[in-house]
């Protein structure tokens, strides 16, 4: 049995109709806008992350920050909130940077704002004395802290001395990359605004960094690789270092121990002077 013959003006017809019937099915798809979706599926990488704050901006639950882990953010991103106590490495900067989004860090206990930056106090890298070229991981530090300053390399006592004077004035804090360690930190606390520490590894540094609130690190670069540093540096800046030890406040100015002087008497000789 021979299937019925449709004439041009039937199939033109029937072709309207389909093309009605598709229309009309995908007509509320584009008329509604889709729900948002109840979770991200993320990459194993970014399974702890927070959800999307804002339209731009995405939390990043992180500890190290990397271009890996910037690879898969959601397509628009311009923010990346970070954990505040976020280790972001060089080439998770230039990611970021290429991507065109800002990395901001929460403060510690408090939520995230997007658009603002958290408050910083300056930083300052110097090197002195050190065996081999150190003008590459103090150019390294630099690029890696934002805003931190380099200061010139000169003799151990004037840079310690020009850190002792931006700790003091600024309330920053700093590294300073040295060859003969343990007589920097020597010269570096004579300032009573300055509390340094130097160690051999990283964990003992850090620890006597929190210790002593210190606010000036100084490092051996033979004894740290570059990465080290670079989570030195990192720590150091975003860690509010907090009080210092009551044993470490600098002392009260004391009377002089003598009565004063006496019109029959020698001149005093104790540093006091009298008024």
């Amino acid at each position: 049995m021979n299937a019925p013959a449709f004439t041009p003006d039937q199939v033109a017809a029937i072709v309207r109709e389909v093309l009605r019937r598709i229309r009309a099915d995908l007509q509320p798809a584009v008329a509604t806008p889709p729900a948002a979706p109840a979770a991200l599926v993320l990459p194993a990488a970014q399974a702890a992350a927070g959800p999307i704050a804002a339209a731009g901006v995405f939390q990043l639950a992180e500890k190290l920050v990397s271009a890996a882990s910037l690879a898969t953010i959601p397509a628009g991103t311009k923010t990346v909130m970070l954990r505040h106590d976020a280790l972001i490495t060089p080439s998770g900067r230039d990611a970021a940077r290429a991507a065109g989004c800002t990395l901001l860090r929460t403060a510690k206990g408090a939520q995230a704002t997007p658009g603002s930056a958290p408050a910083s106090r300056p930083f300052f890298v110097a090197a002195a004395e050190c065996p081999g070229d150190s003008a590459a991981r103090t150019a390294g530090l630099v690029r890696l802290l934002p805003g931190a300053q380099q200061l010139p390399a000169t003799g151990l006592t004037d840079v310690v001395a020009s850190l002792g004077l931006h700790l003091t004035r600024d309330g920053g804090r700093g590294i300073l990359l040295a060859g003969r360690p343990h007589v920097a930190v020597a010269l570096a606390n004579r300032s009573a605004g300055v509390r340094a520490v130097t160690a051999r590894d990283t964990t003992t540094l850090l620890g006597a960094a929190q210790e002593c609130a210190a606010n000036l690190l100084v490092i051996a670069p033979r004894d740290f690789s570059a990465s080290s540093l670079e989570r030195i540096g990192v720590t150091l800046a975003s860690r509010d270092p907090g009080p210092a030890p009551a044993e470490l406040a600098p002392p009260a100015a004391a009377g002089c121990a003598c009565s004063g002087p006496k019109a029959d008497a020698p001149a005093c000789s104790c540093t006091t002077h009298h008024h």
